[in-house]
């Protein structure tokens, strides 16, 4: 039996495959909701870190006054804020460094997107110019002008509550003119629980000025303290600067740097090295009578003042723990309620913080 060598055998038509469509399908969809996921956007934000920068090349001296350019740095910090896509917002839901809040918390339903961005560079403004008023008041020079101690609020059951209302005006205590709310405030923190004070009123419904005479009490808080039971502003208040001082804030939004303003603009003011000719950061709003008011975003303001280098971060006394769970080994945080408190701290940096001195009552 002759054999038929390999390569001359006839091969049998083999059965045709069927084609697989669902694996195509598959890829398709996969595809169509990857593009989706980047494209469609979600009613989130997505709250990441942002920026820190060296506030000391946003301030400008008037020429004819002199400046002293710190060696140290201060430190603004900012967040970058995003409306997010489906895939943004699974990545920010797993990034502890990064916040994911409904829209309606940054954009209330009431407003859009434009008018809060306004409102943003409008707090900024105010920001910066309550800014110049703390470090030129703490200089020494008068800045602030106003008509009274407004009242806002009476606490009920309080020492105020049967004979001052919300919108009476203190301008006076004791005889001694009151001009700005903080003025009310230093006068009856001379005082102890139980003294009595006489009060001279502008009243809200314009009738005559009068005086009222009111026992202190102890303050809930700290007993030794007194209390009024008011919360206070200074009605109709004005600005009035010994010069010109700008301060760029590059087109960023919210009241959230005033405590880094004014710590520049002493530094750039006075001679010598505010921080010690260290790095430091801080962030908080800055109010006329010198306290640092709370600010959102402190988790990712911490991640990126610590990735920009910064030694020390001060930040707003309820938010300090936030911040320090997100400051790793490098970055200490500090917590301030006031200017004051903020100035301490950067004296035990090595810094003249505490001896600045009052150029504007010295006549220098």
């Amino acid at each position: 039996m002759t054999s038929v060598p390999p390569e001359e055998q006839e091969l049998a038509p083999s059965r045709p495959r069927p084609l697989r469509w669902w694996w195509l399908a598959a890829v398709v969809t996969v595809l169509a909701a990857l593009v989706g996921g980047s494209t469609v956007r979600l009613s989130y934000y997505a709250i990441s870190p942002g920026g820190a920068l060296d506030v000391a090349r946003l301030v400008r001296v008037e020429d004819g006054h002199r400046s002293y350019p710190p060696k140290g740095t201060v430190f603004l910090c900012t967040v970058s804020l995003k409306r997010t896509s489906v895939i943004e917002a699974l990545q920010g839901w797993l990034d502890p460094n990064i916040d994911v809040v409904p829209a309606k918390q940054i954009v209330p339903p009431s407003s859009d997107a434009k008018r809060v961005e306004k409102l943003n560079l409008q707090m900024m403004d105010t920001s910066k110019e309550q800014a110049l008023a703390v470090a030129f008041e703490h200089l020494g020079y008068k800045s602030v002008t106003g008509k009274g101690a407004l009242i806002n609020e009476v606490v009920v059951d309080s020492p105020a509550h049967a004979a001052l209302v919300p919108g009476d005006t203190i301008t006076a205590i004791d005889g001694a003119a009151v001009t700005l709310h903080t003025d009310a405030v230093r006068i009856l923190g001379t005082h102890r629980p139980g003294d009595r004070v006489r009060l001279t009123i502008d009243p809200k419904d314009g009738s005559a000025a009068r005086d009222v005479s009111v026992v202190l009490a102890a303050n809930p808080k700290d007993r030794s303290r007194p209390q009024l039971g008011v919360t206070l502003s200074t009605r109709e208040p004005g600005f009035s600067f010994p010069f010109k001082v700008d301060i760029d804030s590059e087109g960023i939004g919210g009241p959230s740097a005033g405590l880094a303003f004014t710590l520049e603009l002493l530094d750039v003011l006075t001679p010598g090295e505010l921080t010690g000719g260290h790095r430091v950061a801080a962030t908080g709003t800055i109010e006329l009578d010198g306290t640092v008011g709370e600010v959102g975003g402190v988790a990712q303001k911490t991640v990126a003042v610590r990735r920009a280098g910064a030694e020390v971060f001060l930040v707003p006394k309820a938010e300090a723990a936030e911040a320090r769970a997100h400051a790793g080994k490098t970055l200490r945080v500090e917590p301030v309620g006031d200017i004051n408190d903020a100035l301490r701290i950067l004296g035990g940096l090595g810094g003249n913080a505490l001896t600045l001195g009052q150029p504007g009552r010295d006549g220098a």
